[in-house]
């Protein structure tokens, strides 16, 4: 049990993201309808059930949200985000995986009123893209460059 010093003060929420890589080099990113980044483009996810993996999680929001059937496959990178509501602070952890498409169409959602392909290089210059989004990409996008580097001594 968690004793009442220890129950912070604001909230603290667990969310998870799909990092989904498209035809020439776009990732998909969705026009979000719900808080906290509502009308502002971020990769399709959401908050973590306590009866699921942060896995489960992903394949469920990226279908709720999008229509898309995906499979995590590779864990990127814990985030955070620190957001105000009411004046109260919210520590708000984002687990980012870079997932696949195994089936499914894009569909339109209250989650989800738009979607776009941006390129990593559009997504971080654009002022619609929240920053804790854009970490993401730059960690993913020097890890795709460590690689290729360490593939090309070979």
């Amino acid at each position: 049990m968690i004793s009442q010093r220890d129950i912070p003060k604001g909230k603290v929420l667990m969310s998870a993201c799909a990092i989904i890589e498209g035809k020439d080099d776009g990732i998909l990113f969705i026009y979000e309808g719900d808080a906290p980044y509502h009308k502002m483009l971020v990769p399709p996810g959401g908050y973590v059930k306590p009866n699921e993996t942060i896995e489960q999680t992903v394949v469920r929001e990226v279908e709720e949200e999008t229509g898309l059937k995906v499979a995590s496959t590779e864990f990127v990178g814990i985030y955070q985000d620190f957001l105000t509501e009411n004046d109260e602070p919210i520590n708000h952890i984002i687990a980012a995986y870079k997932a696949e498409v195994v089936g499914g169409r894009i569909i339109f959602s209250k989650e989800a009123t738009a979607y776009q392909w941006l390129t990593v290089e559009e997504a971080q210059s654009s002022p619609e893209v929240p920053n804790v989004f854009k970490r993401i990409l730059e960690n993913i996008k020097k890890e795709h460059k460590r690689r290729f580097s360490l593939r090309k001594r070979s």
